[in-house]
């Protein structure tokens, strides 16, 4: 096995390089050639320990929470820069370490994180942190202060686009954070860390330490840390929230999504299948917003199926490195086994594989899966009530839209959907009755411009637009006067 390609023995605790407590050590695997690219430590307690203790301070006894919105906004804005001298290195990174196409690193993980920083610094100036109201006892005035120190914790099909998602509105608000990576995806932490210390962002105010399921459990139950930003599965957020219960940590969690693309019968079928291709094989699937549950009127069933199938067959799946690529590896060989397992226990179940099901011919080497349209697929079916997070689509047929809205709702999730029909009042209606955050219309897109956060099992709280700086202030009451 040839020696790892980027190899870094530190973390960045209070505006610095630090040296790790003990040899723990996260080895880093390609997905698309199953060897060692890369070698980081693991943060272990002491490590934690240092890197809230450090955030602590820098919220506790800097200026960090006094400065005005101006001051922290043009600090965004030097972060921004930074990211943007380190754009290519960004992009090679991620696609590196999770195998995401470089087409798409290049234009939407790369810059995506950068666009952010912008947007919430340009929102400095319609943000209010004090108001005056009347009450019965006189005038009072409420003013809106950071929460304090917030854990950070995101996860690996989007490691810098997920971490501003907490950071940016986190730093506007004047708040400190401790980011921990995902062990599958931490080098682009590191490029994110030298960012920092480039745009002169002050000691502690944001602090970086890579780790496993426990250096994430040791970060949620640290009483050092206010709140917990969190982004990944639905399990994983059950447990955040039983331990965060232990002091009564404030919590916002992205969870999982089983997201259905409802066509009505009048759909345009030419014009809707790039958005239905796009919802389901973005980021090779592995993105929790995917529109993995197709639903079409039985009436055009048949139809449906043969138009998806063929496009969905002429997707492009090879290196990720590789411009023509659309479609890469999926992270980890237990992510590939997990998705054809879905696809094996469906076909058995009696539901029918119209494409793909298995590896991509030539591909022997990385954790490819053949992008893949399963029909006749019912309601109950593993497949069609499980995150799959691959290139997978599941076709339920139903009859009448009022049946379309009960299997679109007939799940524990609510992230996302999106209806196609050239009707947009129609669509309108539809989408008003659909239990989920985000319903797209005609389309596929989350815009960090507004509130994304998820309903039921999707979790709480709202990341992008100013809800998310709502997010990291609390409200204190002055007066009366």
């Amino acid at each position: 096995m040839p020696e790892p390609t980027y190899v870094r023995d530190d973390f960045f605790i209070d505006g610095r390089w630090a040296a790790p407590s003990t040899g723990a050590r996260i080895e880093v695997i390609s997905p698309s050639t199953e060897q060692v690219i890369g070698s980081v430590p693991e943060a272990g307690p002491a490590d934690i320990d240092a890197a809230v203790a450090a955030a602590r301070r820098a919220f506790d006894h800097s200026d960090w929470p006094w400065l005005t919105l101006a001051e922290r906004a043009a600090k965004l804005r030097a972060l921004a820069d930074a990211l943007s001298d380190r754009v290519d290195a960004l992009a090679t990174t991620i696609t590196g370490e999770m195998g995401s196409v470089i087409s798409y690193t290049r234009t939407g993980q790369a810059p995506a994180p950068i666009m952010m920083l912008r947007y919430y610094a340009d929102l400095a100036d319609s943000v209010a942190l004090r108001e005056s109201r009347t009450g019965l006892m006189g005038d009072w005035t409420i003013h809106k202060q950071p929460v304090g120190v917030v854990g950070a914790i995101v996860p690996w099909n989007g490691p810098i686009f997920l971490a501003m998602y907490k950071l940016a509105p986190a730093l506007l608000a004047g708040c400190t954070v401790v980011l921990k990576p995902a062990p599958e995806s931490p080098l682009s932490a590191y490029l994110l860390a030298e960012s920092l210390a480039a745009a002169d962002i002050p000691p502690g105010v944001v602090n970086i330490v890579p780790g496993g399921r426990e250096t994430g459990r040791y970060l949620v139950r640290h009483p050092g840390v206010d709140k917990i930003a969190f982004t990944g599965s639905t399990a994983a957020g059950r447990a955040i929230m039983a331990d965060a219960a232990t002091d009564l940590k404030r919590l916002s969690l992205e969870l999982g999504g089983k997201s259905a693309a409802i066509l009505l019968d009048d759909v345009d079928l030419d014009a809707a299948l790039p958005g239905i291709v796009f919802g389901v094989c973005q980021n090779n699937g592995q993105i929790c917003v995917s529109n993995s549950r197709l639903l079409v009127p039985r009436s055009r069933e048949k139809e449906i199926v043969e138009a998806v199938s063929a496009a969905m067959s002429g997707q492009i799946v090879g290196d990720p490195f590789d411009e023509k690529s659309e479609i890469g590896p999926l992270v980890a060989e237990r992510q590939r086994d997990r998705v054809l397992g879905f696809v094996e226990g469906a076909r058995a179940d009696g539901a029918t594989v119209t494409v793909g099901g298995g590896r991509p011919d030539g591909l022997d080497r990385g954790w490819y899966v053949q992008p893949t349209v399963v029909a006749g697929v019912r309601r109950d079916q593993a497949i069609a009530r499980d995150e799959v997070f691959g290139p997978v689509l599941s076709v339920l047929a139903y009859d009448g839209d009022d049946e379309a809205i009960d299997i679109a709702n007939d799940t524990v999730y609510g992230l996302g959907s999106a209806v196609f029909t050239p009707d947009l009042d129609r669509a309108e209606r539809m989408a008003l009755r659909v239990r989920a955050g985000t319903v797209n219309i005609n389309t596929h897109i989350t815009d960090f411009h507004l509130p994304f956060g998820g309903w039921r099992q999707s979790g709480f709280g709202h990341e992008g637009g100013p809800e998310a700086v709502e997010s990291y202030l609390q409200a204190k009451v002055v007066g009366p006067y």
